[in-house]
Parts: structure tokens; sequence; C-alpha cells
């Protein structure tokens, strides 16, 4: 093993806490990881990490050596990316991490349009529900809403933002009558995420600007969030859900959007592409990164999602909630 390679390893371990982490993101043994750092600290005859039964940190020789690897190795994967840039295309796997809350015809395109323009690139790509960390888990570059992560030594660049709406099917308001407030939808059936995935409380301003706050009990819950949406399409409850996975649904009518005058107040559900936070980045990351902000800024820009562009059915087989009730009362 050259220096260089030692060099990698003990970076990752830095970044990583752990020589096993270290070792599976390698994708090497853990005897190798061991032997790298053995090998540096006898090259430099000085100890560069403190090692106990539980943990590892650094020594102040290791914080120092530290830094001034990761400069040498930028300037290093500088140098190899400016060749590969020049004489050829970018190549290898990317991992990709993106929030399930995204809409799958959006997350799609993005990917096979990155491949056409990049063949010898293989995306990885997962959709998780929960925080995630991208320096741990192996992620080159994520694109999440803001609650899925929390490092400072990741660069965040904003595309938007999934607004939640509330949704339900026709059939659904016929039965129950359409909501005029927050309020109303205490008396309806509702399917969610659970409460550790997703608070119940509700924050809801109206276009006027009063704000209602509302805590929602599902009659129903399951921790996906594509799950939620089949149960609101069978018509369990209606649902609050990201404008991104229920847009199709309000497109061609099998779902309609739900207190029109009222948007929902998440700052959580902000979309950003996220990164670690390194000066030079592989050819590979570096062109996904360029081609998911421009995509992702111009499908946010284009308006998709905003309510004034939904189809909605006939207005006569949706109610008032009053109107429907006293229908009700009448044909009873």
């Amino acid at each position: 093993m050259n220096q260089i390679h030692a060099m990698r390893v003990f970076v990752r371990v830095a970044d990583t806490e752990s020589f096993r982490r270290a070792a599976q993101q390698l994708d090497v043994s853990n005897a190798l990881v061991t032997r790298a750092i053995a090998m540096l600290e006898a090259h430099l005859r000085t100890r560069l990490i403190n090692r106990t039964t539980r943990n590892l940190s650094l020594t102040e020789a290791g914080t120092r050596y530290l830094e001034g690897c990761r400069a040498l190795l930028e300037e290093l994967d500088h140098l190899e990316s400016t060749v590969t840039h020049t004489e050829g295309e970018p190549s290898g796997t990317l991992r990709v991490v993106a929030s399930s809350a995204l809409s799958l015809l959006t997350l799609t395109p993005l990917v096979d349009g990155f491949r056409k323009l990049y063949p010898k690139v293989n995306v990885r790509l997962t959709l998780a529900e929960r925080h995630v960390d991208l320096v741990e888990d192996g992620y080159d570059v994520g694109i999440v809403t803001a609650f899925m992560v929390s490092s400072t030594a990741l660069i965040e660049r904003p595309v938007g933002t999934n607004a939640l709406v509330p949704v339900a099917t026709p059939a659904f308001v016929a039965e129950h009558g359409m909501p005029g407030s927050p309020t109303d939808l205490h008396n309806l059936p509702s399917v969610g995420l659970p409460n550790e995935m997703r608070s119940q409380t509700w924050h809801f301003r109206h276009r006027l600007g009063d704000a209602d706050q509302i805590t929602l009990a599902p009659v129903y819950t399951v921790n996906n969030g594509l799950m939620v949406r089949l149960a609101t399409l069978k018509g369990m409850g209606f649902s609050i859900l990201p404008e991104g996975i229920v847009q199709a649904d309000l497109n061609d009518g099998t779902l309609v959007r739900l207190l029109e005058d009222y948007s929902i107040d998440d700052p959580d559900m902000k979309v950003s592409i996220v990164y670690p936070g390194r000066q030079y980045l592989p050819a590979k990351t570096r062109f996904f990164i360029d081609y998911a902000l421009d995509y992702l800024s111009r499908e946010f820009a284009s308006g998709n999602g905003r309510p004034d562009e939904v189809m909605r059915p006939p207005m006569s087989s949706i109610m008032p909630m009053q109107t429907m009730r006293g229908a009700s009362a009448t044909a009873n």
C-alpha cells in the first residue's frame, strides 16, 4: 500500500469515526484499514488516532495531519478530475439518496436524462423516509428535504419547496363533504405517517393571513408516504402529503385538493441538493450536481403542482360539508 492510499484510508476513518465503517465504504478488509493507519503512524513516528473498545478520536497530531491530508488529496483529485474531464467522460458508480417525498415522476426522468448524457456513470438511487448521514452511509449526493440532514460538513444547494397539501378522493368528499376550514378536518378520518416520523400537528395559513393549528388522530398510519397515498386513493381517509407525490392524481382527478384557500407552513419541506463539503469532487458527482440543480430548479420554477394548475372534477360532485350534511339528513 502506498502512502497516498493510506492517507485516503486515514481520512475515511476520521470522517466515519470507525475502522469498520471506513472498511465497508472503501470495500476493503478491516485488517487493511488497520495496516494503513499503522503504516502512517510508523512513517510519522507519532500516534494519529486514540483507539478504545468503544470509540476512537484523533490526537492533536492526527488533527493537524488530517487537515494536510485533505488539502493534498483535494489537489490530487482536482488534477485527476481535470484530466478526466479533458480526456474522457465521467464514469463509475454514483450513489444518490433522495427523499421519498419527491415525485417518482420527477426522479426517474432526472436520472434518465443524466445517464443519457453520461452513460458510463451507473446510478444507485435509494429512497429514504428518515434522517440520513451522507458520509457515514456512503452516499455521494443527496436530494433531500430539510429534516433529513443535519450536518455542518455538507454543502446545501436549495432548489425549491415541496409543498404539503391535504387531499382526498372525490367519492370521499361526496360522502363526508368538503371541509370549509382546517378545524373541519377533525371530523374526518385521516391517514398518515406515524408520530415518530411526522408530527400530527399541522399549521395552516389562510391566503388572507389568518392561521390555524390542528392536531389529527389518523385512523391508519404507515411508515411510507407512497403507502399513505395508496390508502388515500382507497378512500380510507384524507391525507396531507407532499405535492410531488400526488400531483399526477390531482391532474387526472383521482384526488382533489382540500382547503384550497390555505397553505401549510412547514420549513422542513424545503428541497436541497446536499453533498460533502469538499472543494474538489469526483467528476461523476460534480456533473450530477450541476445537472440536478438545473433540472430541479426548472421543475420547481415551472410551478409544477401549483393549485391553479390542477385539473379537478366538476364542482357539482364536491359539495360543502354543511350542504352535504343537510343533504344526508334529507335523504334519511
